[in-house]
C-alpha cells in the first residue's frame, strides 16, 4: 500500500549538484576546474525553470524534503494511472450490463 499522506514537510523541486566559476582570472576555475559541487533545487516558477541554491546548513533537510516530494509525485502518478484503469473497467461493466427499457 502507498504511504502517500504522511504529514511531513516537502519542498517543491528536483535536487541537483551545481559547479560554478567564481570569476577571478587567476583561479583554477578559469581553466576549467569548477568550484563545487553545491546543492541546488530546480524549480518551475511561472512556467520557467529556475535553479535555487541551497544553503549549506539547510542541505540535508532540503534534500530529504525534495526526496519526499519526488516520492509523492511518483506515487500520485501511479494512483492516477490506476484510477484511469478503474474508470475504463467500470465503463466496460456499465456498457455490458446496461439495458434499455422498454
Amino acid at each position: 500500500m502507498f504511504s502517500l499522506v504522511h504529514g511531513k514537510p516537502m519542498v517543491l523541486g528536483s535536487s541537483h549538484d551545481v559547479f560554478r566559476r567564481c570569476g577571478k582570472k587567476n583561479c583554477k576555475c578559469a581553466e576549467g576546474k569548477l568550484h563545487g559541487p553545491f546543492s541546488a533545487l530546480s524549480v518551475n516558477k511561472n512556467g520557467r525553470r529556475k535553479i535555487v541554491m541551497i544553503k549549506k546548513s539547510d542541505t540535508p533537510l532540503i534534500l530529504k524534503e525534495a526526496k519526499r516530494y519526488r516520492y509523492f509525485q511518483n506515487t500520485m502518478s501511479q494512483v492516477r494511472r490506476i484510477n484511469k484503469e478503474i474508470d475504463l473497467l467500470l465503463t466496460e461493466v456499465k456498457t455490458r450490463t446496461l439495458r434499455d427499457y422498454p
